[in-house]
């Protein structure tokens, strides 16, 4: 009887220590890194980027260019392994699972990465898309040939190319998303072209995804820019909103609008190529149309006060202009949705929104028409 007992007892101890051991045991990611030829130590960081700024998530100091980094993640998502002392950021997509990451001194940005398969899918994606990204490479060699033959002709042609690859690429994006409407990936694609997108475009992807993802980090961040698309679509009422002048004094956008028939909201920096070379033709607009009752609202995405100011007197802006400093933190950007500039919306007399982005000739042509 006694046999039986002590038996019964060292089943029951065995029983717990290994409920014991099972409950102990870590659940979360594992990064196994290799950095070969890398012999100082240096530290390595994961990171993830929120509301434009980096989180610090966990940190290790890598010796020889080995390390380790641990955490837990409630769904797959993309974080950055971050060596600052070569400037180095490496996305990676992270799940709960054991990751490896191996790479040479010489090819940190290149590392090979195995152990996720999210990281694996998004691989996949990448290497279907390699087809556009040659073919754009082509056209622009072919650009700057003509260009530098100035032959507008071929130039206008090979612009025409690549508008339509642009149209297949996106189409193609879009059908990969709403064919694989489960997987983590594919909000983070459609997040990160969104600025290509229409409306339209957006808001039918966007709805085309899992209940599964309903809590998903870009899906939510999709959903918000339907939204504020939406608000600020063509038809809709103008958004008020107020920001300081070069001089320091706050000017609302009611105030510009309320004096002229037609407004341009004109979103800019001093630092965008493309929007300096797009101010000589609002400067034309403002010139031949101010007087009929149209002008401009400049709202600079600077966040330098003398180089916006630099430029604003370089460029002959002679137009209300406003910002906050903030970058693409922008609270005027934001309320417009804007995610790449240059970006203009025209407002109407009713205070209405009737086109938005017009650029070059066509901001010239659509001003004729309406102010006769």
């Amino acid at each position: 009887m006694r046999k039986v007992f002590y038996s019964s007892a060292v089943l029951i101890l065995a029983l717990f220590m290994l409920g014991s051991c099972q409950s102990q045991k870590k659940e979360g990611f594992t990064i196994d890194i290799n950095f070969s030829n890398l012999k100082p130590d240096t530290e390595i960081l994961l990171q993830k980027r929120e509301s434009g700024s980096w989180v610090k998530l966990d940190s290790s100091t890598l010796k020889e260019g080995k390390g380790m980094l641990t955490g837990k993640v409630k769904a797959p998502e993309l974080l950055y392994l971050t060596l600052s002392k070569f400037n180095v950021y490496i996305p990676i997509w992270v799940e709960n699972s054991h990751i490896t990451v191996d790479a040479g001194l010489n090819s940190l940005n290149h590392p090979t990465i195995k152990g996720s398969k999210v990281q694996d899918q998004y691989y996949a994606f990448m290497d279907s898309t390699q087809q556009f990204s040659v073919k754009e490479k082509s056209l622009a060699m072919e650009y700057r040939n003509a260009s530098s033959n100035k032959d507008q002709a071929k130039m206008r042609a090979v612009e025409a190319s690549y508008d339509s690859l642009q149209t297949q690429k996106i189409d193609y994006l879009l059908g990969y998303a709403e064919r694989h409407n489960k997987s983590v990936i594919s909000p983070y694609i459609v997040m990160s072209n969104s600025f290509a997108l229409t409306l339209p475009q957006l808001e039918k992807v966007t709805n085309s995804f899992d209940t599964t993802l309903a809590q998903n980090e870009y899906v939510k961040f999709l959903k918000e820019r339907v939204s504020t698309l939406n608000r600020v679509a063509i038809g809709q009422p103008y958004i008020n909103f107020t920001l300081n002048n070069p001089e320091g004094k706050p000017v609302s956008l009611e105030s510009v609008v309320k004096t002229h028939k037609y407004t341009l909201v004109d979103f800019w920096a001093s630092w965008c190529m493309p929007c300096r070379a797009e101010n000589p033709n609002v400067v034309k607009a403002y010139k031949e149309f101010h007087k009929k009752g149209f002008t401009v609202f400049g709202v600079s995405l600077d966040k330098n006060h003398d180089n916006w100011v630099a430029a604003i007197k370089k460029d002959g802006l002679d137009w209300t202009q406003v910002s906050d400093l903030k970058f693409w933190n922008s609270e005027a950007g934001k309320l417009y949705g804007v995610q790449s500039i240059p970006h203009n919306v025209l407002i109407g007399p009713d205070g209405k929104i009737v086109a938005k982005n017009l650029r070059g000739a066509n901001l010239q042509d659509t001003l004729k028409k309406l102010l006769k």
